[in-house]
């Protein structure tokens, strides 16, 4: 995501392990074995990334660091350069980088390996990994394959503007908000003033919305699931948000960066906030737990790692894993955890380090960040865009008031499987 923002990889791709103890990969080391390798000739593997994310170059850097012997180059989606028309040009990247949702496209085009046999070879300890991670990325394998290991754990947090609740004499948000309290806390900082518009809360949209519940889009009979009790809750809390007088949604975290929204909630943005620090132009900000549905109190965002794969049509398999595996050394996973992304690995030391090295989140409530539990990730079908492209429009009816919620679902429902039917007979 996003490496947080998740709209931003769903708009892109429909749609950012443990190895050696100090950077060994050895025998000895967590996880890892020596392999022929270690000793290669020297050999360019490239990367594919749905999206330019911020850790691109570190993961660059830190291979040729450890691995001088191997050169990184990343290959970036874009116009051109599509998973269909990578294979066409004969353009086939070593690794794959991706978020767990985004996989349908892949498989279908058979771009991914099954990774156990390089697990088993490699003795790489897949019990080092968070379980609620891999469960998620095991879902894609049918059969037990094995298409990706998790790098790092993205998140969901609300975040809010210190500013706008001190100009209004209002208290700050809390850990522990439903979304109840959420909204009656927006109603109370949404107003104009002094000519500006304020707006109280932005929920993000229907996908977020939803994600706390983990509901599938599709049913595993292939058809749209939208009227599911689920929908209906997301769509009555949003709703209720976006009609309190003045609050419309906006852009979220881009209207939250101009200073014109007091609470966004919405995936990992750190490093946002760490780059405005560094120019000189920091917000007065914190965050606090994503507020929750009562269906599911414990639950933040569903899970949503940002993982590596190896490309089934790469000719150099054993040092794409090598590369997977070192990423995943706890070396590795240290410095990435500091510099505010969540260990894949199940280690308390990690989590108590996050955030370290950034100036922005000094004074910050970063313990908010692990409050929550992630919501397990729903089943995903390949025509979920087309379901949440129906759900959307659904969304933007009710707020209009052109249709109520039941009659909006209803109508989204009918529309997803007509354009899901269309896309069978293709």
């Amino acid at each position: 995501m996003k490496a947080g923002c998740r709209t931003v990889i769903a708009a892109v791709l429909v749609a950012g392990l443990a190895a050696g103890c100090g950077g060994q990969v050895g025998p000895e080391a967590e996880g890892g074995r020596e392999s022929k390798a270690d000793v290669s000739a020297p050999v360019t593997l490239t990367l594919y990334m749905p999206s330019a994310f911020p850790i691109q170059d570190y993961i660059v850097n830190t291979v040729k660091r450890k691995f001088p012997h191997i050169t990184l180059q990343t290959i970036v989606r874009g116009p051109g350069k599509q998973p269909a028309e990578l294979i066409t040009a004969g353009t086939i990247p070593d690794l794959i980088y991706q978020s767990t949702p985004w996989y349908a496209e892949l498989l279908d085009l058979n771009m991914l390996s099954d990774m156990n046999d390089l697990v088993k070879k490699n003795k790489f300890d897949l019990g080092r990994l968070d379980p609620i991670a891999m469960d998620a990325i095991r879902m894609w394998g049918g059969k037990g394959e094995l298409y990706a290991i998790p790098f790092y754990r993205n998140f969901g947090v609300l975040y809010y503007n210190k500013d706008i609740f001190d100009k209004f004499g209002v208290g700050y948000p809390q850990d522990g908000m439903t979304w109840e309290e959420a909204a009656d806390l927006a109603l109370k900082v949404t107003r104009t003033d002094g000519g500006t518009e304020f707006k109280g809360l932005d929920a993000s949209g229907t996908y977020e919305g939803v994600s706390q519940l983990s509901a599938p889009f599709v049913n595993e009979s292939g058809k749209a699931n939208l009227q599911a009790e689920s929908f209906v809750t997301m769509m009555n809390n949003l709703n209720r948000i976006y009609t309190i007088p003045g609050n419309k949604k906006g852009a979220n975290m881009q209207d939250f960066y101009k200073g014109t929204v007091a609470m966004s909630a919405f995936w990992n943005v750190i490093n946002n906030f760490e780059e405005m620090s560094k120019k000189g132009t920091a917000m007065n900000w914190d965050m606090v737990s994503l507020p929750t549905y009562k269906q599911a109190p414990d639950r933040s965002y569903q899970v949503d790692s940002h993982n590596l794969s190896v490309s089934a049509l790469s000719k150099h398999k054993e040092e794409a894993f090598q590369v997977i595996a070192y990423l995943l050394s706890k070396e590795v996973q240290s410095e990435i955890v500091k510099d505010g992304y969540v260990s894949a690995l199940v280690d308390p030391d990690l989590q108590a380090s996050f955030g370290s090295n950034l100036q922005s989140l000094k004074g910050k409530n970063v313990k908010a960040i692990f409050k929550l539990k992630s919501a397990p990730l729903y089943k995903v079908s390949k025509y979920d865009p087309i379901a949440q492209d129906a759900l959307g429009k659904a969304l933007t009816e009710v707020l209009a008031g052109q249709k109520d919620v039941n009659t909006a679902l209803r109508d989204a429902n009918e529309l997803a499987n007509q354009n899901i039917d269309k896309q069978r007979g293709k």
